[in-house]
């Protein structure tokens, strides 16, 4: 039986039980009802809320999503350079530093010479850090199976692709200003 919605219910994929679907509070205010209608706030709720089932589903392995992140850019592409995952990612220059130290003081991560660049450095998922993931896709999965219970999977691929046109459209709008702001 696929998870999903039961009669105002839904199946837990990953723990198999039935929960009631929690109603957001309604309020009929004129404030409230304005903010419902924005796409930011609304994307921020949700975004909220799909953190919190991710460190529910990850708290016993100390994995934060960002981690997750560059753990599978490492292990899809080894051998890249800091500036490169974070950029893949969409992590700051500045915050990749801190968190690859931290993958690598958990023996995850290992830093080595980049051959092309001595200035720089290549980055390789350890042993523990390759055996880590395999847990990390199963948890992922169920992860997506669980904030995804309530989409068919064509509203899945649908939202999937609204977002990133909404993220490409907010990246040209800030490009724009940007250039504007030098002119």
């Amino acid at each position: 039986m696929r998870p999903g919605p039961i009669a105002g219910r839904w199946r837990d994929s990953v723990h198999g039980r039935t929960r009631a679907c929690p109603a957001l509070p309604r309020d009929d205010s004129p404030g409230l009802a304005r903010l419902e209608g924005l796409i930011g706030y609304t994307l921020r709720r949700a975004q909220v809320a799909v953190s919190r089932s991710f460190v529910e589903l990850f708290a016993d392995l100390d994995v934060r999503q960002s981690q997750l992140g560059v753990l599978t850019v490492i292990e899809g592409s080894p051998g890249l350079r800091p500036s490169q995952v974070g950029a893949a990612i969409g992590i700051k220059r500045a915050n990749i530093g801190p968190l690859l130290d931290e993958l690598e003081t958990r023996a995850l991560v290992r830093r080595a010479p980049d051959p092309s660049d001595r200035r720089s450095y290549s980055l390789f998922l350890t042993e523990a850090g390759e055996a880590l993931m395999a847990e990390l896709h199963r948890r992922e999965a169920a992860h997506e199976e669980r904030i995804a219970a309530f989409l068919e999977p064509e509203e899945r691929a649908a939202l999937l692709g609204l977002l990133r046109r909404l993220e490409q459209g907010a990246r040209d709008v800030a490009e724009d200003e940007a250039a504007e702001e030098t002119d």
